[in-house]
């Protein structure tokens, strides 16, 4: 058998290195267009809504749910434009629920249209994330996210997820309580139980009741405790790390929903601003699940915590009637 030469050999290694290359744009081109495909059903599947008709809800709890432009679109790592998630906000607007949305103004004749029918159901609260509380630490959080203590051993920073590196994913994330809790002071459909989702729940899959009713159960009788997910590995497994929990990628207490009374929520969000402020002079940044575990390894007593899978939401706490 010849042997190859060292030409032949270079141009072996130029023909893979191209061969990959191709492979890995046509990958990327096939993810673009599945993605472009699943928009373009999902603004079709909008504009088709024909609204709500008579009421067949149950009205005793509010709903709480925000969707404000951090320019995700334009990032390099986790990109997904402000559109996209208004277009999986759509299938949360249909539930028959009073619901108040914190929405930039961009955004607000979107939820207008999907909330056709349930005008006096639906509360819209026009936002910025400059409105927010927590954005006074803007500054703060980009001074700690670029110091040398903060990035050392961090796993946030090694996988380069967006809490790591954008203060406005984070001041975002941990100003739910703030909105939950601005909700219950203001209380415009005069309930007494409330429900924080993520504007993005379920990141467009069809996991909502098909009726588009929600009566919850195993949810009111527990008012006086926050109820949140619980995932694998588990908070309380965690407990032994939690100094060192702001560095860590665990996602064992996820934030798009929870759930209770108007008295343990505020005063849980009341527990988080401390603590953020202790945060910032401690020189640590992170998003709303650590700062929920945390919370929880203090105050035990307040939490309820129910073992399930990020979207279990309605698996979990959903009746077939009232």
């Amino acid at each position: 058998m010849w042997p190859i030469s060292s030409f032949k050999k270079k141009a072996l290694a130029a023909l893979l290195v191209i061969s990959l290359a191709a492979s890995a744009l046509l990958l990327l081109a096939l993810q673009s267009y599945m993605s472009w495909q699943k928009n373009a059903e999902d603004s079709i599947y909008a504009m088709s809504w024909e609204g709500f008709g008579p009421e067949r809800g149950l009205y005793n709890f509010t709903v709480v749910t925000a969707m404000l432009d951090i320019g995700r679109g334009n990032w390099s790592e986790q990109s997904r434009p402000y559109n996209t998630y208004l277009l999986y906000m759509q299938r949360m607007l249909r539930l028959d629920v009073n619901m108040v949305v914190f929405v930039e103004p961009k955004g607000k004749p979107f939820i207008e249209w999907m909330r056709r029918g349930r005008e006096k159901r639906t509360h819209i609260a026009v936002t910025t994330l400059k409105d927010l509380p927590y954005y006074r630490y803007k500054d703060r959080m980009a001074e700690i996210m670029n110091s040398p203590e903060y990035k050392k051993n961090n796993e946030l920073v090694a996988k380069k997820l967006c809490e790591s590196y954008v203060p406005e994913y984070d001041i975002l994330q941990l100003s739910k309580l703030y909105l939950i809790n601005r909700t219950i002071t203001e209380n415009p459909f005069q309930t007494n139980f409330f429900i924080w989702l993520d504007g993005g729940y379920g990141h467009g899959e069809d996991i909502y009741p098909k009726n588009r009713l929600w009566f919850p159960k195993n949810l009111f009788e527990f008012a006086d405790r926050a109820t949140f997910l619980e995932r694998t590995p588990g908070v309380k497994n965690l407990e032994e790390k939690q100094n060192i929990l702001h560095k860590l990628s665990v996602n064992a207490m996820p934030g798009g929903f929870f759930a209770g009374g108007s008295k343990i929520l505020s005063a849980l969000y009341a527990l988080q601003v401390q603590l953020v402020e202790e945060w910032m002079s401690s020189g640590i940044v992170d998003d709303d699940q650590t700062a929920y575990m945390l919370l929880y390894y203090k105050n035990p007593s307040m939490f309820r915590l129910v073992p399930a899978d990020w979207f279990d939401v309605f698996k979990l706490f959903n009746s077939e009637t009232s």
